[in-house]
């Protein structure tokens, strides 16, 4: 049998052991998007450089209604205007202002958790991390954002989407928490 020019196999080639596959059809036109959804959706999550949260008293004054807005079975909307919101008061932990901050996610490693690529995350740093809290940490000089949490035994920061693996500290290492993650604010449109 003559040689194969195919190049043989490769470290790291092929689908993992044991997993099944299947092959998908994708018009041509839409293969580079797909091809770059798939490598941001397996990019670890980083984050952008924190903001501070304003200090002064917001300027836009929004209204509040009283009704609530199913999200099955529409109804009439009423006028039942509760009370006017100031977003720093609605948003922020009173007295937590200074250390409130918003920062930018980048990556796909909390969906699991409704936090996607893109989205904003309030970070208050004067709040203390509880486990099970969704945290921002300091990983090798480089912020991160992962769930608080313990595996085996060891404190770990847990992603919430199956493709990224935990980065768990043993006892000889420190985990360096930045603050924690308050709420999400997602661009709609």
């Amino acid at each position: 049998m003559p040689p194969s020019d195919h190049g043989g196999s490769r470290p790291g080639a092929g689908r993992p052991a044991g997993e099944p596959s299947q092959r998908l059809r994708v018009p041509e036109s839409q293969v580079p998007a797909v091809q770059a959804y798939l490598d941001a959706y397996r990019s670890q999550a980083s984050l952008d450089a924190p903001r501070p949260v304003s200090l002064t008293p917001s300027t836009v004054a929004l209204t509040a209604f009283l009704s609530r807005v199913p999200a099955g079975v529409p109804t009439l909307a009423g006028d039942d205007v509760d009370e006017v919101v100031d977003l720093n008061a609605h948003l922020v932990l009173p007295g937590h202002e200074p250390s409130t901050f918003i920062i930018r996610v980048s990556g796909w490693s909390m969906i699991g958790a409704g936090i996607f690529d893109g989205d904003e995350v309030l970070v208050d740093r004067a709040l203390s991390p509880r486990q099970g809290d969704i945290v921002v940490a300091l990983v090798n000089n480089e912020l991160t954002i992962k769930r608080l949490g313990r595996l085996d035994g060891h404190m770990a920061l847990l992603p919430e989407n199956a493709h990224f693996k935990p980065l768990v500290f043993r006892d000889d290492e420190t985990l360096s928490v930045w603050g924690v993650v308050t709420r999400c604010l997602r661009t709609l449109r």
